[in-house]
Parts: structure tokens; C-alpha cells; sequence
């Protein structure tokens, strides 16, 4: 039988951008993780089928980071009261980290044509090395900004925690390992470029790993204390993979760059004997490999936390779906950066399956999100009141307290007590 598509009334533009998230840069994340598993294939990734897949996926990601940013711009420039309104959601706000992390991605695939297809040459290497340090910049602002809006400005607690308060931290985790892959490109061209980046890379990684492992402890105490989330919010329970699986990979990326650039001179004396560099590679391996154990055990407590909210009721689609696909694709390719150091044939396997795991998610988010993305109702911020209803006052939106079904807003539980759950 016939039938109209998409089913939902179509919502007017002007009401997307007025309720554009920084969620959606997310979608961005999720892509360009997507685009750099195909190229770094454990299998046949250095075919030319494989590389212009990986090719596509940037393009496409390159559209979408473009469309996105367009539409955040709009949103602030036409409603410029709700950036008040997004930095007071307890919640909302910190999505604004998806931004330079969705824009790494971007770097990392523009450093692979470069170094794979020559594409840009030499000047197009320092063009992405200038980005990268502005993405770096963006990262510091956003992690230490948020954390300090968390305190002074919002209402928290333990009991309305999620997994999303690491977006923020996360940030110079990711920023680290591209400025690993960077630097690598730098070495033959500068000895002390390279050894510059690279140190500062190993800054902002231990700095975003000590505050995301702090966070991740404390995000154990809160299921422990207060069960799991809500059906909207329990899918950013894998977001705990990302600083695992990135700050692993990260190690291991600038690990081996230590391991080439160091020692810089022999006079016998730390860091210039002749060791310095395997040294330092050794331990970020052994970090690396705790990492990516502390990964398989997260990954383990979030399925099962996830069945326990699935068999209570359906999860509607949101935007918060596209949170799981970025995660795992830091695990994924830590995975595969294990096989490459170790040469070790079931890191390799592992990783080859995990890629597998992490496309077929983004096919599916990405299969979903389009009749979504017609109608309009993937365009929801739970703070912005629609057009049609405004019930509610201004304190009620900013504090959070009214946060529709179907976006990642902030958690239901307040009690002093878990409840029971059979």
C-alpha cells in the first residue's frame, strides 16, 4: 500500500537551526573515525579500493563538518539568547567538546592523503600542523571552560551524572594522538618541530587521561549508587571508551615517536643515553595495553547495563545514538595499532573485527538519521521550548528540569537511593 514519506510533519528550517545541538558534531566524530578505519584496515588496507572508500568518507565527512558548522554559526547569530540557555544545561553544554574532536578527525584524514598520496605536498603538511595547533588551543579552552562552568555555573550532582561529563576532558586526549600522527609526518623535516609537538602532545594526553580516569571513577560510584540511567541516556555509557581507546592509542603514536627522535645526543645522562627513546616507548605501551584491558571491562558493563534498560522499553532514536560510534572506533583502533607494534595475529583479527563492528554501527546511524534529518525531529535541544508550546519558565529550561523523551538531557534520578531493579 501506498504511503506519504517521510511520516512526520516537515518542521520549518528556521526551527532546526534554533534547535541545532552541538550534538550533531557527533555525526562528524562517528564519520571520520569511520573514514580512518578503512584506511588503517588490518586487511588489504592499502588497496586502492580501500583508500578511495576511506577517500569518500572524507569528503563526505568534509560536507557534513561544513553544513554543521554553517548551522551552528546560524543558530547563535539568529538566536544569540540561546548560548545562555545552552551553557547553563547541565548536560547540552557539554557536547561543545564533539567540536575539536570531529575536527581532528578532519586533520588526520587530510595528514593521510598527504603522507600516503602526496596529496599538498610539504606546505599542505604544515597547513594541517597550523590547524592542529588551533585545534589544540580550542580543546584546553573547551576542557578547563567547561570544567569550570560545571562548578561555578551549573547545577550538578551525583545523581544526574552520565558518561558525558568526559566530552569536555576527552578533547586533549584526541588532540594528543593527532598531534602524534603530525608529528611523525614532521620528523624527516624537522628533528625539533617533531620533538616539539610531540612533547607537547604527551602533555595534554596525561592530562586528559588523570582528569577523564577521575571522572570515569566517579561515573562507577554514581551506577553503583544510583543503577543505571534512563532509557534517553543510557547509550553514553560506552562513551568511556574514548578516552581508553584514544589515550591508548595516543601513547603508543607518540611512544614511537620518542622512540625514533631520542636520544638527541650521547653524553650518558637521561634522556640522552642511548635507551631513552625504547624506555619511554615501553612504558606508554605498558599504558596502552592497561587501557585497552580497562576497555574490554567497560565494554562489558555497558552492554549489560544497556540490556537492563532495553528489556524495560524500547530506546527511541535520538542523536545520542550517534555517541556510540566514535568510542568504539577508538577501541577499534587501538586495537589495530597493538597489531601493528606487536605484529601480533590476533590484535590483528581483533581489530579487523571491531572496524567491522564500528562501520556497521555508522551505516546503520547513518541509515537512520536520514528520514530523521527530512522531517525534522532529529532536531531537538531539550532547552530551547518549541515555538508552539513554551509552557515552562526560563529557570525550569536552564536548570535542565525539562528534557524531553528522546534527547540525551539530563538524568531523572534524584534520589538518595537506587531504587530496586529486578
Amino acid at each position: 500500500m501506498a504511503h506519504s514519506f517521510p511520516f512526520n510533519p516537515l518542521k520549518p528550517w528556521r526551527e532546526r537551526i534554533r534547535h541545532f545541538t552541538w550534538a550533531w558534531h557527533a555525526v562528524i566524530m562517528g564519520t571520520g573515525i569511520t573514514s580512518a578505519l578503512i584506511t588503517n584496515f588490518p586487511y588489504g588496507g592499502g588497496s586502492a579500493p580501500v583508500q578511495w572508500l576511506g577517500f569518500g568518507l572524507f569528503v563526505l565527512n568534509l560536507t557534513l563538518f561544513v553544513f554543521v558548522c554553517g548551522c551552528t554559526i546560524a543558530r547563535y547569530v539568529m538566536f544569540p539568547e540561546v548560548w545562555g540557555l545552552m551553557l547553563n544545561h547541565p548536560t547540552q553544554s557539554l557536547f561543545i567538546g564533539c567540536f575539536p574532536m570531529g575536527a581532528a578527525t578532519l586533520i588526520n584524514a587530510g595528514l593521510a592523503l598527504n603522507q600516503q598520496w602526496g596529496w599538498g605536498g610539504t606546505a599542505f603538511m604544515y597547513t594541517l600542523w597550523g590547524f592542529w595547533w588551533l585545534d589544540s588551543v580550542a580543546s584546553y579552552l573547551i576542557a578547563f571552560g567547561m570544567l569550570y562552568t560545571m562548578i561555578v555555573r551549573q547545577e550538578q550532582s551525583l545523581a544526574k551524572m552520565t558518561a558525558v561529563w568526559l566530552l569536555p576532558v576527552v578533547t586533549l586526549v584526541v588532540a594528543s594522538s593527532t598531534g602524534g600522527l603530525v608529528a611523525k609526518a614532521l620528523h624527516p623535516h624537522s628533528v625539533t618541530l617533531a620533538l616539539l609537538t610531540t612533547a607537547f602532545s604527551f602533555v595534554m594526553v596525561l592530562i586528559g587521561l588523570s582528569l577523564a580516569l577521575m571522572i570515569i571513577n566517579v561515573y562507577l560510584l554514581r551506577l553503583i549508587t544510583y543503577g543505571t540511567p534512563d532509557a534517553t541516556l543510557i547509550l553514553s555509557a560506552f562513551i568511556v571508551l574514548g578516552p581508553l581507546g584514544q589515550g591508548g592509542y595516543s601513547l603508543l603514536v607518540n611512544g614511537e615517536n620518542l622512540a625514533g627522535l631520542l636520544p638527541l645526543q650521547f653524553e650518558g645522562h637521561f634522556p640522552f643515553i642511548e635507551q631513552a627513546g625504547q624506555v619511554i616507548f615501553a612504558v606508554c605501551f605498558a599504558g596502552a595495553f592497561i587501557l585497552w584491558s580497562m576497555g574490554i571491562a567497560w565494554i562489558v558493563l555497558a552492554i549489560l547495563s544497556i540490556f537492563s534498560v532495553v528489556r524495560k522499553g524500547k530506546i527511541p532514536f535520538s542523536m545520542a545514538y550517534w555517541g556510540m560510534v566514535f568510542p568504539h572506533g577508538t577501541f577499534a583502533i587501538l586495537s589495530v595499532q597493538m597489531a601493528k607494534v606487536l605484529d601480533s595475529p590476533f590484535y590483528r583479527v581483533f581489530g579487523a573485527l571491531w572496524c567491522c563492528v564500528v562501520f556497521s554501527l555508522w551505516l546503520w546511524m547513518f541509515t537512520c538519521s536520514i528520514p530523521a534529518f527530512i522531517d525534522g525531529s532529529l532536531f531537538k535541544a531539550p532547552y530551547v521550548p518549541e515555538e508552539v508550546n513554551r509552557g515552562g519558565s526560563t529557570v525550569e529550561i536552564e536548570k535542565g528540569l525539562e528534557t524531553p523523551v528522546g534527547d540525551a538531557g539530563n538524568s531523572v534520578a534524584s534520589g538518595e537511593t537506587k531504587p530496586f531493579q529486578p
